[in-house]
């Protein structure tokens, strides 16, 4: 592949290669910091551009995930002043806190990843299939009732037992790994 011009010596393939690994921790903190999905993909694309504008001014010996947050605390407080009539925005101070105790910490999503992708093999079939017809496909209750013959009522149970079952699950395993046991 031909480098183009402005390009010194791959400098725009590193960025983009960083910016890469970056986006799963960013996508994270960025939809744990907005009221909606939709408005979280509106600010991550914002964020993506901002990157890109100045990537010239990173430094090659900076932390590029402590750089990327910085801006999208930035374009998280854009968004939350063009969009003030919302009364579901934290404040400026609380986005502040959230963003000081978040984890830099690039695998704690791929972590939890990984052990709710053990967890979700450990349940039983219809479990697991009304899981990933609610979560995957993104079906509605009434429709999976429909499809598996089970009772709305058994749906809605099935479905709240099972998220117990995996949140203790994926806490066991995270448990378990950080303290160098392996997942559960």
């Amino acid at each position: 592949m031909d480098q183009q011009i402005g390009d010194p010596e791959g400098a725009d393939e590193d960025f983009v290669s960083k910016l890469t690994l970056c986006q799963p921790a960013l996508q994270v903190y960025v939809v744990g910091l907005t009221p909606c999905r939709g408005d979280a993909d509106d600010v991550l694309q914002e964020v993506n551009l901002a990157l890109w504008r100045k990537r010239h001014q990173y430094k090659s010996d900076q932390d590029f995930t402590a750089w990327a947050f910085g801006f999208a605390m930035l374009e998280l407080r854009n968004f939350r002043s063009k969009s003030a009539k919302s009364r579901l925005w934290f404040s400026d101070a609380a986005i502040q806190e959230l963003a000081i105790d978040w984890p830099q910490d690039v695998t704690f999503a791929e972590d939890r990843r990984d052990a709710l992708a053990v967890c979700l093999q450990r349940l039983a079939e219809y479990d697991r299939s009304v899981v990933t017809a609610f979560y995957g496909r993104g079906a509605k209750a009434d429709e999976i009732a429909v499809e598996t013959g089970a009772s709305l009522n058994r749906i809605y149970k099935t479905l709240t037992r099972v998220r117990s079952l995996l949140r203790d699950c994926v806490r066991r395993s995270l448990s378990q790994y950080s303290r160098g046991e392996g997942h559960a």
